[in-house]
């Protein structure tokens, strides 16, 4: 029996079980569990202390190594502006006022002593304050003296004299060494430049004594990713370009853009193909990076015989935990084994067996409490079986209860019509309370009386005779159950105070009653009234049921009533929109008609009709004719937006061709693009079909997004453009305007609304254009979108159907 203790005649069936699980060979001696346990906890702890150390080692060496390699990439970088600041220092004394003007021999000799000391300089020249060259000395060619050579235009001339020092980007001289040129600019003003050129031939013995490890070296460089210097001297004597290499492309781009930071030391793949931690450093005046490279196998050798170390610390360390293991799990195993066999006598159904354990700790302990519990099982097992049939039946009932109160509530809120909801409510709850009747009053807090709302089980007379009576709040006991908040039953209706509500029940036989309050989130609603022939009190689970189904049935009713309001409020705001919508339409008609008049007026006074006007009357005319046509502008968008929301606003759907809709639009704002000094193009594409719609619609569509881009548009050009994708047309505005924010994109299609900025409002305008514009479109089966960034203008797409079908306003 499932949920109860097995009897007497199922005690050997189960104990046969009980036996036969304790003695299946797929469960493993507890010998070998123990074993395998002990190792396991073991091997884990060593296992995660190895990867700890091992993890722990890996990240400091590895920052180790990174440091390093930057700490000999910016040694080498800085022995390298060394040699430059060494070589700047020795030319620097012929920059001076006084040696420019010395005798020319003079300047020759200190040329030859400056050669002979500095062997890396090559050839020197000296030009004068225009670029001319007064002398040259070298030792791979003859001396040149004025020889007047214009170098006015030249880079080491202009750069010099811009900066005070210039370094040419690398060259191979007779296609062999590596040349710069070194240009420093004298002291005073137009005072000449010093130009040296300079063998980087020397730098190779600067590179070659970096020390990177045992098979780590570096190399330089230039800008261009040309090798400037390398222990290999034949790659940078065959113009070896490093530049395709990943990660040198990524630090020349540390020269060009001295925001972006250096990059610590990375693994990448070297000229060679090894795989080689990198490092590098930048000299920033000479445009150079400086590259230091050590292969991984030589940089992660120490972290692979830490590794190897770990190991063996493991593997030794789970070999004393196997013999340490073995001796522990002999000592437990032979009690658990006794322990075992006990508890499989117990649960074959032998209550009166003992289990016989001597250890002095934990497992003896165990023993004597299977041995109580044995005890007790013999004590409750003869009542057990008695309160599980008690408890099942209790179960069952409340399943049941719940089951129903689920299946009332689910119909409740099947819908929110309140008449209907009310009637679900009373005839639900008759029958989970097994009551005869019911009815729901509802409650007024304003005067506290009550109103019959809804009712089940009773006749019409009852009914009339609820509906006439007033019911206060103090004069029954629905007010006690209000004020209690708790329900309140009445067992025998004809004792106690005589009501008109308890009278008019009792005279329909009714005996007894129960009230149940519904309470809603802020108040109570009402009360649900509950009637039976019957004299007697209400079961206390059916009160109880009742409570927790008037908390739900009041909310069903909350939301049935809110219901309601709310189409009733929709009602009134769609009854609200047509009156609007039809003011908007005769206003704008009653609007035109004296405006069309003030403007005829004006422009006969303007035509000199009735009598040339002075020049001042005249200005003041022309603002008056330019309010106007404004005025009318906006008169017209607001019935034609009234129109669409009345739905009176119709395509006439007709032949157009596009290329002459777009150039009449064109045509019409041209004169406003020319007094803005504005380009205005227009660009369609060849073989268009002709289109059907309402071209005169379209039209009003362009004028007001070209009229848009050029009001907007203080410089620039604004464009019009025409094509075809599919069987749709595809129309664009674009502009150089200022541009609209993405969270404004969307809000410049509505009614009256306008990007909020200092700006627009300069400009004016009603914000009608684009709203009326899309709904247009939109009548056409199209769409109107915006693409646009802050500062980089906006461009409007109109993409609608070549032939428009039956598409009413």
């Amino acid at each position: 029996m499932s949920g109860e203790l097995a009897t007497a005649s199922d005690r050997p069936r189960l104990g046969a079980k009980v036996a036969a699980a304790s003695f299946n060979p797929l469960r493993g001696r507890l010998f070998q569990k123990y074993i395998l346990l002990f190792m396991g906890l073991v091997s884990a702890a060593l296992l995660a202390n190895a990867g700890v150390d091992l993890y722990f080692t890996y990240r400091t060496g590895e920052l180790l190594l990174a440091r390093l390699q930057m700490e000999k990439a910016d040694a080498a970088a800085e022995r390298i502006s060394q040699f430059f600041t060494e070589t700047e220092d020795q030319i620097g004394w012929t920059t001076h006022v006084q040696w420019a003007a010395g005798a020319l021999d003079e300047r020759r000799s200190d040329f030859f002593r400056l050669l002979r000391q500095v062997p890396a300089i090559t050839e020197l020249s000296e030009l004068d304050g225009q670029g001319k060259e007064q002398l040259r000395v070298s030792r791979l060619a003859m001396d040149v003296v004025g020889s007047q050579a214009d170098y006015s235009k030249d880079a080491r001339f202009n750069e010099a004299v811009a900066h005070k020092l210039w370094f040419s980007p690398v060259y191979l001289r007779r296609g062999s060494e590596p040349y710069l040129t070194m240009a420093i600019a004298r002291a005073g003003r137009g005072a000449g430049v010093t130009v040296a050129e300079v063998n980087l031939k020397l730098i190779w013995d600067v590179i070659s004594s970096v020390r990177v490890g045992n098979t780590g070296y570096a190399f330089v460089v230039d800008r261009s990713g040309h090798l400037v210097a390398h222990p290999d001297i034949s790659l940078v004597l065959r113009d070896t370009n490093f530049g395709g290499l990943p990660y040198v492309a990524a630090a020349l781009q540390t020269v060009s853009d001295p925001n972006i930071p250096t990059a610590d030391a990375t693994v990448q793949t070297s000229f060679e193909g090894r795989r080689v931690l990198t490092a590098h450093a930048v000299l920033p005046d000479l445009g150079w990076v400086v590259f230091v490279e050590l292969p991984m196998t030589e940089a992660l050798a120490p972290l692979y015989a830490s590794a190897l170390r770990s190991g063996a610390v493991l593997l030794s360390g789970m070999a004393v935990a196997t013999l340490v293991a073995m001796v522990l799990v002999r000592r437990m195993v032979g009690p658990i084994r006794l322990l075992q066999a006990g508890a499989a006598r117990i649960g074959a159904g032998d209550l009166d067996s003992h289990i016989d354990v001597r250890t002095g700790d934990e497992l003896e302990d165990l023993a004597g409490q299977f041995n109580t519990m044995a005890a007790q099982l013999r004590e409750y097992n003869a009542g057990l079986e008695r309160t599980v049939e008690e408890r099942t039946r209790d179960l069952a009932r409340s399943v049941t209860e719940l089951q129903a109160l689920s299946d009332v509530v689910r119909a409740v809120n099947s819908t929110l019509e309140l008449r209907v909801v009310l009637t679900k409510i009373v005839a639900y709850a008759i029958e989970l309370a097994n009551a005869d009747a019911g009815a729901i009053f509802r409650h007024n807090a304003d005067d506290g009386t009550f109103e019959l709302a809804g009712s089940s089980g009773m006749d019409t007379a009852l009914l009339a005779k609820l509906r006439s009576t007033r019911v206060v709040s103090d004069e029954t006991a629905m007010g006690e159950a209000t004020e209690t908040r708790q329900p309140v039953q009445i067992a025998d209706m004809g004792l106690g105070p005589r009501y008109p509500l308890r009278e008019a029940g009792f005279a329909a036989g009714f005996r007894a009653a129960l009230i149940v309050p519904l309470i809603g989130p802020e108040q109570v609603l009402g009360d649900l009234v509950l009637v039976r022939r019957a004299i007697g009190a209400f079961e206390p689970s059916a009160i109880e049921l009742m409570a927790t189904f008037a908390s739900q049935s009041a909310l069903a009713l909350q939301n049935a009533a809110l219901f309601q309001e709310l189409a009733e409020k929709g009602r009134q705001l769609e009854l609200a929109s047509e009156h609007k919508s039809q003011f908007l339409a005769n206003m704008s008609h009653e609007l035109r008609t004296p405006l069309n008049a003030i403007l005829g007026y004006a422009e006969l006074l303007a035509d000199g009709i009735y009598g040339d006007l002075p020049e001042k009357p005249r200005g003041v005319l022309g603002r008056v004719q330019e309010n106007g046509r404004n005025l009318l502008a906006l008169i017209n968008d607001v019935l034609d937006l009234a129109k669409i929301e009345a739905g009176q606003l119709t395509i006439h759907r007709e032949d157009y061709d596009v290329a002459s809709l777009v150039r009449n639009v064109v045509d019409a704002m041209e004169p406003l693009a020319r007094a803005k000094r504005l380009s205005l193009t227009a660009s369609v594409q060849p073989g268009l079909p002709a289109g059907f719609g309402d071209a005169r619609r379209l039209q009003q569509v362009l004028v007001n997004l070209l009229g848009n881009a050029i009001k907007f548009t203080d410089a620039g050009e604004v464009a019009v453009s025409a094509g075809m994708t599919g069987a749709r047309f595809n129309l664009a505005v674009r502009d150089t305007g200022p541009g609209i924010a993405p969270q404004d994109q969307a809000k410049i299609f509505e009614e009256f609304q306008q990007i909020d900025n200092s700006t627009t409002r300069r400009k004016g305008g009603t914000g009608l254009g684009l709203a009326i514009s899309r709904k247009i479109v939109l009548m056409h089966g199209g769409h109107l979108s915006v693409v646009s960034a802050v500062g980089h203008g906006a461009t409007f797409h109109v993409d609608i159907p070549v032939r428009v079908g039956s598409i009413a306003g």
